[in-house]
């Protein structure tokens, strides 16, 4: 059962019976059949104009800009109010003052006509205020909602447009892994090397981490860890000797959790660009203490590339990811000094 598609109608119904019986609650009300007809009508009124402004005017004239029309509404709404309220007391009173002629054969004196007709004019102006009150607790009703339902129908569009823009920055990630992976495991063929068949197994079991991991919005350090570790045993095979790569993880990684690829990245710009013939040296260093976490990285420029191709699609979708996943949570730096390209990302897991 959806107890919210009974819970507004329910709450309704108690303000309006708690507004009815206010008066009694808050001072000893006058009694009396006049004072009854008159209280019953108010009540009416504001009820009546409370629903048909909720329900109506707000959402067919002011929520498309008609405040024109519903300014005339309004209006039209009080000196009906007030010309209803003036005919129903009239009557009312005319009604008990004939049956008070009858009763005891005597008519109002003067100066209770006067007092009459105070209270008369009073009354309809005591109807109009309360009827604009309805009018007023009204709109501030309906606009308040559907303020409430735009922003929540927003903020569902701003989440569908970023887990668009995440798949989509993923989705990236991927075929540039496999690529740059493939090329590798064909230039270990080309050569006829025996750890070919290695090559094939490591790049299997990077694709299954991949395939079961990486369209999580998080998954477990470790296993990150875990899968740029088998990644770097992936290049090491097709790379010689003279190439230097140090990996290290420091701090307790486990029940941390992080947005999977985040790493990749850096690292295949450093295995693409920090190495060449003449060998090469990449530093790659994860630390974790307590929430934050470090990731620091520094390989060689190599000679053969130029300063242009250092920075590419990789590294922009990281900054992309980051802003999306970890806004105001990061802090990124990277640069080229004494013909090394150095990268400093520092991360606060907990949102």
């Amino acid at each position: 059962m959806n107890l919210r598609k009974y819970l507004i109608p329910t709450l309704h119904v108690l303000v309006w019976i708690i507004i009815y019986f206010l008066p009694d609650l808050l001072f000893e009300a006058p009694s009396g059949p006049v004072f009854m007809v008159k209280r019953n009508l108010h009540f009416i009124l504001v009820l009546f104009f409370f629903y048909l402004n909720y329900f109506i005017l707000v959402p067919r004239l002011l929520l498309h800009k008609k405040q024109w029309l519903f300014s005339l509404a309004i209006l039209f709404a009080l000196i009906f109010t007030y010309y209803v309220n003036d005919f129903v007391m009239q009557k009312t009173r005319t009604k008990f003052a004939v049956e008070t002629i009858n009763t005891t054969g005597t008519k109002p004196l003067p100066w209770a006509e006067k007092r009459h007709e105070r209270h008369r004019r009073a009354g309809n102006a005591g109807a109009v205020v309360m009827v604009l009150m309805s009018f007023f607790v009204s709109t501030i009703t309906r606009e308040t909602e559907a303020w409430y339902h735009q922003e929540k129908e927003r903020k569902e569009l701003e989440k569908q447009q970023l887990l668009s823009e995440l798949s989509f920055l993923k989705s990236q990630v991927n075929p540039h892994f496999l690529f740059n992976s493939l090329n590798g495991i064909y230039a270990l063929a080309i050569k006829k090397s025996d750890k070919t068949p290695d090559a094939i197994l490591q790049l299997s079991e990077l694709m299954r981490h991949m395939l079961y991991e990486s369209d999580k919005e998080q998954v477990d350090l470790e296993k990150e860890t875990a899968y740029l570790e088998n990644y770097i045993q992936l290049q090491k095979l097709r790379l010689p000797p003279e190439v230097q790569i140090h990996f290290q993880a420091e701090g307790n990684l486990s029940g941390k959790k992080i947005a999977p690829m985040l790493f990749i990245p850096f690292i295949e710009n450093a295995f693409k660009h920090g190495v060449d013939t003449n060998g090469g040296n990449i530093q790659i260093k994860l630390q974790v203490k307590e929430n934050r976490l470090s990731f620091d990285m520094m390989n060689r420029i190599s000679k053969a590339q130029n300063k242009d191709t250092v920075s590419g699609i990789g590294l922009a979708n990281v900054r992309k990811r980051l802003d999306l996943l970890y806004s105001g949570r990061y802090h990124l730096e990277i640069k080229e000094s004494n013909g090394n390209f150095i990268v400093h990302l520092h991360l606060n897991l907990e949102a």
